[in-house]
């Protein structure tokens, strides 16, 4: 392996390790969040489901561990959005599904 090769599977590495901290911080935020607003009063029965986004963020982390980190910015910021948790839960399909088509 080339000294080139390897600096650069070092940098990727290091990419994606920078995504996951991000992305678990989001997780962790997500989850006070959620863990404060649960309150029985609030909720409706004619509630629009979405999906979770603890589950759009474990596929946009494969996603991103299999080489595709730059195409998922480049989605959220097609969303008008830096992270995932900017990311309106209405977006949530549309956005797994353009991401379903990286290859």
């Amino acid at each position: 392996m080339s000294p080139d090769k390897a600096l650069e599977i070092g940098n990727d590495l290091a990419h994606i390790a920078k995504t996951l901290a991000e992305l678990a911080e989001e997780i962790k935020v997500e989850y006070d969040h959620d863990a404060k607003d649960e309150s029985p009063q609030e909720k409706t029965t004619a509630e629009v489901k979405y999906p979770d986004i603890s589950k759009v963020r474990g596929f946009l982390a494969e996603k991103s561990r299999a080489g595709h980190t730059a195409e998922i910015q480049v989605l959220l910021a097609k969303h008008g959005c830096k992270k995932l948790s900017e990311v309106p839960p209405a977006e949530f399909e549309t956005l797994m599904e353009e991401a379903r088509k990286l290859e």
